[in-house]
């Protein structure tokens, strides 16, 4: 009798053996796979930054243009309009080009307004790719993943005569193929 006794209990422990080596199998197999399910999530899909780079396009003309509320002297000096000069921008180290990409991929445009009369634009210049500029006009009635992201920015500034000025920068990226998962 202790002999079929010593027999059944270590038969027992054999069967909770058995039982937490499933258990265990189980919960690393379920902690596996919510890992690659959660790294699968993060990783797989690409990250939309187009709003960023317009943001940090849209900075750097604005530094351009204007620095520590002055207004650039390429543009107004002495009170003067220097006449508008489409190729500005060029002068602001901006580079639209990339060798990743047959057509350019950014778009920036450059509106200033005496703050007396915002109605006519004394200085414009723009760089860049001009079918971005209809993506920024859809975007406004209705917001779409698949078109450029625009952003659109006004300040005043003066000039060395202390007159006001109203710099309106229009900024659009495209980037689909890259930022967009279809």
């Amino acid at each position: 009798m202790i002999i079929t006794s010593i027999k059944m209990l270590n038969k027992i422990g054999a069967d909770r053996e058995t039982m937490a080596l499933v258990w265990l199998v189980v919960i690393l197999g379920g902690t596996t796979l919510a890992l690659f399910w959660m790294m699968n999530a993060f990783y797989g899909t690409p990250y939309d930054i187009r709003e960023l780079e317009a943001r940090l396009l849209l900075n750097k003309v604005a530094d351009c243009v204007s620095y520590s509320g002055r207004i650039n002297p390429q543009i107004i000096s002495n009170g003067v309009v220097n006449a508008a000069n489409p190729s500005f921008l060029e002068s602001c180290h901006l580079n639209f080009a990339s060798s990743e990409w047959e057509e350019e991929q950014y778009y920036s445009e450059i509106n200033i307004y005496s703050s007396l009369d915002l109605s006519k634009s004394l200085f414009f210049a723009k760089k860049g790719n001009d079918n971005f500029v209809l993506d920024c006009e859809i975007q406004i009635v209705a917001s779409s993943e698949f078109s450029s992201k625009c952003l659109e920015r006004s300040f005043n500034t003066f000039d060395d005569k202390n007159q006001e000025y109203t710099v309106k920068i229009l900024t659009a990226v495209r980037k689909l193929e890259k930022n967009v998962k279809f």
